[in-house]
């Protein structure tokens, strides 16, 4: 099966140029071609899913594009163990979103 894969992107909020928009940001991120779900219910994290043939080094083309000199981590996330302190719209973003890669 080529199911999709899930990336976590953090990035640091210190520091952040006058010049950096995150609304625009955001708006960039979320309809890039190839991200079919997002989820942003941390303030400076966001996971994204994404076809299976994107990979970190697809993620950090995208990030030196959208915020050039910003800080940020991405890897892939195994949905097998999570858990966490969550409101449940983002519980249920999760349990939609992986149902299939979980099978």
């Amino acid at each position: 099966m080529n199911w999709d894969k899930f990336y976590i992107l953090i990035f640091d909020n210190n520091g952040i140029p006058k010049t950096f928009n995150q609304k625009v940001f955001h708006n960039n991120l979320t309809q890039t071609k190839g991200v079919k779900a997002w989820w942003h219910y941390l303030e400076s994290t966001y996971i994204i899913k994404v076809g299976n043939s994107v990979n970190a080094s697809h993620i950090v083309e995208l990030m030196k594009e959208l915020a050039p000199n910003k800080k940020y981590f991405t890897s892939e996330i195994n949905f097998q163990d999570y858990n966490g302190w969550l409101p449940n719209e983002a519980w249920d973003w999760i349990k939609e979103n992986t149902k299939h890669n979980n099978v």
